[in-house]
């Protein structure tokens, strides 16, 4: 009680000193956020930081705290203390960021859920917000293709940093481990993206690359690992590259260890860009990273691009405007819905026009997707979505409405039907007793790949900055981020086709 007494005193204090930086703002007739900060010169999500319930809408004379240009909040990185009441979705509305992005950023979250009082990294935006024009000129650079056999006499060392967590589990019962097996999903997701690299460390022999493995428990948390006791042990001395750890701020400390220019680090699920590194690269696409492939996709096919956004997706809203969309953005009416004129207006003949919907309501969806369907019979039109949406996989959403829309979105994965991809998942059936789910083929997709980079006459760095390859779902292409990290921007493009199938748009 005295300590929360403390807090409290500190915290009214800091209010008091700091208040002359904020200003209050009653809301008029047909206001928006957008408009709101644009009169104060600060950013929506700056308001959104001060005004939470504003990400579900604004009232008429409603009152606003807004911040002054010198004590604007920054919020691209930190950490969250989670409060009552607070769910992931509230928290990443707060900070504008998706879920995924918080839920990559805090993987302990799939094994333990959200807890009061827990210390949430924030996941830094800045370093995703990449200009459309640029992953455009990047992503087109490097040819796509399928790496020779090894053709180096000399064997390369990959290590891989896995968070199996030994230690803990060593002291539960026997009969308590079937229970954690069944409940801890962490464990399961490593476990899994395990029995793909072991695929993998099996096909590498047969095609005879020359690869010397390694693999460490790395006993992670959030803030702790056993990356130190390694590398005092000289563990890393002879590597040529390393996978893992899982944690992204292991990968910054391991990476600050061993030196910014020796081996590459490769981290393997997650999407939050880490501090500059030029030996750290990350393997996942991000979701800005998608979006940005999505949208350039539609300027590459000199496309039409329309978005249909409902009144509380401030951020994609944002998005748009600053790469030179704002025109593009349909108005809605007084209820918030899409009108068929209104959409009409920003469509042009004699080209496809791409339009964006966004929002996660039913009415808003069927009344969007209705107007757009109704205007095919005069204009080329295709859905695009450019995140996942689960309200589109309610029974109220018909399927063949998406269908006959060729709905189209970005998605760091394939649909891979090959001879190749069968061989796999029935090798790896009667091995485990079950098909691979995404993140055994993870493990295996990002681990074969590596071995194959590492097994060319020129380095791993070099190759990586010259082709783009793709394995049994996943597609690596490493492009140089600002300031000085390395991301994947292997993103596909897919859509449904009249026979419910989903696949690659022509590139």
């Amino acid at each position: 009680m005295y300590k929360k007494v403390i807090l409290v005193f500190f915290a009214l204090i800091s209010i008091a000193v700091n208040a002359q930086n904020f200003t209050k703002h009653k809301v008029i007739k047909g206001e928006t956020i957008t408009q709101i900060a644009q009169k104060y010169n600060c950013k929506p999500s700056d308001i959104y930081n001060l005004n939470p319930d504003a990400q579900n809408g604004i009232q008429l004379d409603s009152i606003l705290i807004i911040p002054t240009s010198k004590s604007v909040i920054s919020t691209n990185s930190g950490t969250h203390l989670v409060n009552v009441k607070e769910t992931l979705y509230s928290i990443s509305k707060l900070y504008s960021i998706s879920v995924e992005d918080i839920q990559n950023a805090n993987l302990e979250l799939l094994s333990e859920g959200l807890k009061v009082g827990q210390n949430l990294v924030i996941p830094n935006k800045s370093s995703s917000n990449i200009s459309v024009a640029a992953t455009n000129k990047l992503s087109n650079s490097k040819p796509l293709v399928k790496l020779n056999k090894s053709i180096t006499n000399s064997t390369k060392e990959l290590v891989f940093l896995l968070p199996f967590n030994i230690s803990k589990i060593e002291n539960d019962s026997i009969r308590s481990i079937p229970s954690k097996l069944k409940k801890d999903k962490f464990l399961n997701m490593t476990l899994d993206f395990y029995s793909g690299v072991l695929m993998a460390i099996d096909s590498a022999k047969t095609v005879g690359l020359k690869i010397n493995i390694k693999i460490y428990d790395s006993e992670e948390t959030k803030n702790t690992s056993s990356i130190p006791n390694l590398i005092q042990q000289n563990k890393f001395q002879k590597t040529s590259a390393i996978i893992g750890p899982f944690y992204q701020l292991n990968i910054d400390k391991l990476s600050q260890s061993l030196g910014s220019n020796s081996v590459p680090i490769l981290s393997p699920l997650s999407k939050e860009l880490g501090k500059s590194a030029l030996n750290v690269y990350q393997s996942m696409p991000s979701n800005d990273d998608c979006k940005a492939a999505m949208i350039n996709y539609i300027a590459k096919n000199n496309g039409n691009l329309v978005a249909l956004i409902d009144s509380k997706k401030a951020a994609l809203k944002d998005y748009l405007k600053a790469n030179n969309y704002k025109n593009n953005i349909v108005g809605l009416n007084p209820n918030g819905l899409v009108l068929k004129d209104s959409l009409r207006k920003l469509l042009v003949r004699n080209k496809m026009n791409y339009i964006i919907l966004d929002s996660q309501k039913t009415g808003f969806i069927l009344a969007a997707t209705n107007a757009m369907t109704s205007l095919m019979t005069d204009y080329q039109l295709q859905m695009v979505i450019l995140e996942p949406n689960p309200t589109l996989d309610f029974h109220e959403i018909d399927l063949n409405r998406l269908v006959k829309l060729k709905m189209m979105y970005p998605s760091i994965v394939r649909e891979n039907l090959s001879a190749e991809a069968d061989i796999f998942r029935n090798k790896y059936k009667k091995i485990n007793k079950i098909f691979p789910n995404q993140f055994a083929i993870r493990g295996f997709d990002l681990a074969f790949d590596t071995m194959m980079r590492l097994s060319q006459q020129e380095d791993f760095k070099t190759v990586s900055e010259n082709y783009i390859t793709e394995q049994i779902e996943n597609r690596f292409n490493y492009i140089k981020n600002s300031p000085e990290n390395y991301s994947n921007m292997g993103i596909y493009i897919l859509n449904y086709e009249p026979d419910l199938t989903v696949k690659q748009a022509s590139e």
